[in-house]
């Protein structure tokens, strides 16, 4: 047994090839639907089911493969270069993968939740129009999540980074033909936006103080062991651009309100993003540069009290919430300020665990949500009837001013959003309006035509209109489900 435990282990054809099925497997799947459609071909659901489903569950399994033998011993992680795509002078570009305790865990939650929601999709999603379209881009998104988890450094996972915010962004706008859910994706991919910039900046620090973005590197030199020290103030600075990146995927405050925008979108999908991947990939960037804040104290501080704010004031939103998925999001928003508040005291292995609880329990929580109320009414009937009545929680042992402020607070989520879109989200839509509204009178000068004012972007007379929503009731509804 031993030696069959030591031959694992060390056995480094098995590692790269693990490593190249969990890194291309999902994306595989997504490329023949892709090509299937632009060649004019229409696959049955159950064709791109079963295509999809197979692709994703290989990389799935490869994945809590790759993680389970990366913790046999004798080794506690691995590093691989796969391909070194470009080298110039001491810096390199490359295809590698870096497994750990941390990734392992990381990569058992997804292994896990990636082919339950693949097949829950299949009859969840039936006849809907872009039942194809839907399948592309989870596969995308396991392809990201993958590539951000298993990285060997931080450019790497940058590339997964992005895959993992497109796909989302696109999936939250799934239902394209409502325009709420056309401006609500516009927000979440703006949020991402903020995000990647934050991740890019402290990508291009790591390369100025470190100049290896490996996974090993980086975290050698934050324990001391290689590189050199950039000081208390470059430290911070750098900390606090991983923060903000983390701030802006796991819906920590002030930029949580995104998250209630991204439940336009299936709730397949807002299970996948926003209870389980998505949500735990700022959580993971702070536990995987945690020792970098043994440098930056003030930055540590930071992490801790953007975490806890988050928690309390995204549990007391969620309290409020009229509707179960946004109720949800919210609390997984809360959850996640949890744990990066426990890896900024350091506790990454209790942040780990509270990681992988929280993302198969809000698994189950939100494919179960359409059928809340039926759930609800048949716990009720086998009671014996009554009216609900909520449970006791501490604000009862409030003044009752205090917890009508609390909760008009709350009910608003504490005027954030609004102190946001007045500070930078409507300074530049009107920017942005200006600037498409002197399109036209530029194109038809060129052409020798003279237009009045530019055709409108929407409303029910304009032949240019973009799509209003349509009732569920009527008959050639689309999206009807959430």
């Amino acid at each position: 047994m031993n030696d069959w435990i030591h031959f694992l282990s060390t056995s480094q054809p098995l590692f790269h090839f693990l490593a190249l099925v969990t890194l291309i497997a999902p994306a595989s799947g997504s490329l023949v639907l892709v090509l299937l459609s632009i060649s004019g071909v229409r696959p049955s659901e159950r064709w791109v089911a079963v295509v999809s489903g197979t692709t994703v569950s290989t990389g799935a399994i490869a994945a809590m493969l790759l993680g389970l033998v990366s913790l046999l011993p004798p080794k506690t992680e691995y590093h691989e270069v796969l391909w070194r795509m470009y080298s110039v002078g001491h810096y390199h570009l490359d295809i590698s993968v870096y497994a750990d305790r941390l990734s392992a865990m990381l990569t058992a939650l997804g292994g896990a939740v990636i082919p339950v929601l693949a097949r829950y999709s299949g009859r969840y999603l039936h006849r809907e129009p872009g039942y194809l379209r839907f399948f592309v881009l989870v596969g995308i998104a396991s392809t990201g999540f993958f590539w951000f988890v298993l990285g060997g450094g931080i450019d790497m996972a940058f590339f997964g980074w992005e895959l993992l915010g497109l796909s989302s962004a696109l999936l939250v706008c799934f239902f394209w033909d409502r325009t709420e859910t056309v401006v609500a994706s516009g927000r979440v991919f703006a949020t991402y936006r903020v995000a990647d910039i934050a991740l890019l900046m402290g990508m291009v620090l790591l390369h100025h103080y470190v100049g290896d973005v490996s996974w090993p590197s980086v975290l050698g030199y934050g324990a001391g062991q290689v590189g050199f020290q950039p000081g208390v103030l470059g430290s911070t600075i750098l900390c606090l651009a991983f923060l903000i990146a983390a701030m802006g995927k796991s819906a920590l405050m002030p930029l949580t309100g995104y998250i209630l925008r991204a439940m336009e979108g299936p709730t397949p999908s807002s299970a996948l993003f926003y209870g389980t991947l998505s949500i735990h990939c700022g959580v993971y960037l702070i536990l995987r540069i945690e020792p970098l804040l043994e440098y930056a104290p003030i930055a540590r501080g930071a992490v801790v009290f953007v975490g806890l704010f988050t928690a309390i004031t995204a549990s007391m939103s969620a309290r409020v919430r009229a509707d179960a998925k946004g109720a949800l999001a919210l609390s997984s928003a809360a959850q996640a300020g949890l744990m990066v508040a426990e890896g900024g005291m350091g506790w990454t292995n209790l942040a780990m665990v509270h990681l992988l609880a929280h993302g198969l329990l809000r698994l189950a929580q939100f494919l179960r949500s359409p059928s809340w109320l039926e759930d609800a009414h048949t716990r009720r009937s086998h009671l014996g009837g009554g009216a609900f009545r909520s449970g006791s929680y501490l604000e009862n042992g409030l003044p009752r001013p205090l917890r009508d402020f609390l909760y008009a607070a709350a009910l608003s989520r504490f005027g954030v959003d609004a102190f946001i879109d007045g500070l930078f989200s409507r300074p530049l839509s009107r920017i942005a309006h200006l600037v498409s509204a002197t399109r036209p009178r530029i194109r038809s000068s060129e052409s020798g035509r003279i237009t009045s004012s530019p055709m409108p972007l929407q409303g029910p007379r304009s032949p240019g209109a973009l799509p209003t929503s349509i009732s569920p009731t009527a008959p050639d509804a689309r999206g009807a489900r959430r």
